[in-house]
């Protein structure tokens, strides 16, 4: 199964009102059973790639097995974009930055303009405060997506960050009609009352 744009919605992990847009879970989808239950049926699922095989497998029993298939296909010729794509998430995840940015930035000299490796890398960049490369990731991909209205809302943190009140207000007003529930919906509207309070969002 190749990674689709619908994804990075399965790597957005819930931890408080905001984490469910702002944080990434580097974990990939599933639980430990499903993935125990994947690795069994190896052998009988014919139809499974081997990108999902070898994610199986970092997510089951034998990790390193997994990593050393995702290794090999990503150093394949051609590589396997794919594999590229998960082996950065997986340092992302067990906390490689510098191996996952590179891993991203392969993506994206095989694919320029992949949806994902430009996604990634500008959520490392608003983590390590370069927020004006951050700003360009989020809008690269919501150029590349018009319907991927969180880069909106990531735009406006950024922004908020950087103490551009007008441009964080104008993107937070512009995210609220697409805020997923009533909860988000509300920490938005908070974001702008502090904003045209006066107050930068570096305090918080």
């Amino acid at each position: 199964m190749s990674l689709k744009k619908g994804q990075v919605a399965l790597l957005v992990a819930a931890a408080g009102v905001l984490a469910a847009i702002m944080l990434l879970d580097r974990k990939p989808s599933g639980s430990a059973g499903d993935a125990i239950d994947a690795v069994q049926s190896l052998e009988a699922d014919t139809v499974m790639s081997p990108v999902d095989r070898a994610v199986a497998l970092v997510n089951g029993p034998n990790p390193m097995e997994g990593v050393m298939m995702l290794r090999e296909l990503a150093e394949s010729d051609p590589p396997n974009v794919d594999a590229v794509m998960w082996l950065g998430l997986f340092s992302v995840q067990s906390g490689q930055i510098d191996k996952a940015r590179e891993r991203f930035a392969d993506v994206l000299s095989l694919e320029p303009g992949h949806f994902e490796a430009t996604f990634q890398l500008a959520l490392l960049d608003m983590e390590d405060e370069y927020y004006d490369r951050a700003i360009e990731g989020f809008e690269a991909c919501m150029d590349s997506d018009p319907t991927f209205h969180s880069g909106l809302f990531f735009a406006a943190r950024c922004y908020d960050f950087k103490g551009d009140a007008e441009a964080a207000l104008s993107r937070y007003h512009a995210y609220l009609p697409y805020a997923p529930d009533t909860a988000v919906t509300a920490s938005v509207e908070g974001f702008i009352q502090r904003l045209e309070a006066g107050k930068s969002g570096s305090t918080d």
